[in-house]
């Protein structure tokens, strides 16, 4: 059975860390009011009215009781025992993994304005295969997520992501099956998409201005695919970048490799990469990544057909002029060429169908005219002989059936 995590969790818990009176005062209140068997409270009631804003130790408290007293409990014994938490351990991460949590429903816990920053200790558990994230406002995806190597389903329906709010580090998401990209302001889709084999389905529709980019620059020539880029503005991080520590990180960066799951790199080392990350842009083509207010070239593909769709841009970004050409000129090749295929088994569909429309009605007038009886035209009315008209005579000849003897068999006049 999989263990659910709920947003009302992390809301409690990152409230706890951020004022440890706060967590201090509710979980001496809350350990003394327990039963006799000291795992429950009988009556909740019993620790008095609980401010509005701690809405989610509500919740919580009705939900997830159990599992928040044995938090509780067992921190009472670690601080009796004097055991100083490891380095990059919180409470967070210990309630997480004391539970094994495969499933993280997160869905709208934040609104507009709200500091929707998501803890690094999320993205920590090894064994989640689901993450929903819909309607958060979230306008960047922390790059930490590349280290759920066994996440398979990604929701991000309703935010305000950008193709730059998408780290590279997804790619590192190998068992990603599907990803959810409905309702952001995407333009197209992140061109590293194309790397990642394993996905099957991908979600993009109601995206701000996605449409007209596809139209507008799926017909212009290829130096107009190629766009000059002054640079973004970076995140208010201070960087350091005269240090060892800096370029060694951008290097790691820069050729694209898994540093997660690479145990020759130290875990502080990682979380300052992941840290450091959003402040560079990758080249597609090449192993360089530069800062992201440097000038550079936005290029956009298109993939025909892309799991099941036709006509879907991406975006890729390249350092230089000449990695810019490295990826488009190809690109639209293979477009070319793919349109022409499909050009083509959409001629033969079509003659497909006009050699069963042909043979289906000529089957239909050979049927009618070899249904009289032998050496009689058959009989009209008052007695008369009946004649096939002259029209469904010729049109049989070649083949052809008129649309009003294809309703009725065939068209009979009284001679």
């Amino acid at each position: 059975m999989s263990e659910i995590f709920h947003g009302f969790e992390l809301l409690l818990l990152r409230r706890f860390q951020t004022n440890p009176e706060l967590w201090y005062e509710w979980r001496e209140k809350i350990l003394s009011q327990l039963g006799e068997n000291g795992t429950h409270l009988d009556d909740l009631e019993d620790l008095g009215e609980m401010p509005q804003c701690l809405w989610y130790l509500s919740v919580t408290l009705h939900r997830r009781q159990r599992y928040l007293i044995k938090l509780m409990k067992e921190e009472v014994e670690r601080e009796r025992q004097g055991r100083i938490p490891k380095c990059g351990e919180t409470l967070l991460s210990r309630y997480m993994n004391s539970h094994g949590f495969s499933e993280l429903y997160l869905d709208s816990m934040f609104k507009y304005g709200d500091d929707n920053r998501l803890p690094r200790e999320l993205f920590q558990c090894p064994n989640v295969r689901l993450l929903s994230l819909k309607y958060n406002s979230l306008d960047q995806l922390p790059s930490d997520v590349g280290r759920m190597q066994k996440l398979e389903y990604l929701a991000l329906t309703n935010n305000k992501l950008q193709v730059r709010s998408i780290p590279h580090t997804l790619i590192f998401c190998r068992s990603l099956r599907t990803l959810l990209l409905d309702n952001n302001l995407l333009d197209a889709l992140p061109g590293f998409m194309l790397q990642m084999p394993s996905i099957r389905t991908v979600h993009r529709h109601g995206n701000h201005n996605y449409f007209k980019s596809t139209f507008m620059w799926y017909h212009t020539d290829v130096y107009y695919r190629i766009i000059p880029v002054i640079g973004y503005p970076t995140p208010p991080i201070r960087i350091k970048n005269q240090t060892l520590q800096f370029w060694a990180a951008k290097s790691i960066i820069g050729c694209k490799r898994d540093f997660f799951t690479d145990v020759s790199i130290a875990p502080v080392l990682k979380d300052y990469i992941a840290d450091i990350y959003p402040l560079f842009n990758i080249c597609h083509n090449c192993n360089r990544a530069t800062l992201a207010n440097s000038f550079g070239f936005k290029v956009i593909t298109f993939k025909n057909p892309y799991l099941g769709n036709t006509c879907v841009p991406f975006q890729h970004w390249a350092c230089s002029i000449d990695c810019a050409k490295e990826l488009e000129i190809p690109a639209r090749i293979e477009q070319i060429a793919a349109a022409q295929e499909l050009d083509r088994q959409y001629e033969e569909y079509v003659e497909e169908c006009h050699r069963k429309f042909q043979s289906a009605h000529r089957s239909r007038v050979l049927s009618c005219r070899s249904g009289s009886p032998e050496g009689s035209e058959g009989q009209g009315h008052m007695g008369q002989p009946l004649k096939m008209s002259a029209t469904v005579v010729h049109s049989a000849r070649r083949g052809v059936v008129p649309s009003d003897a294809t309703t009725r068999g065939c068209e009979c006049v009284v001679s």
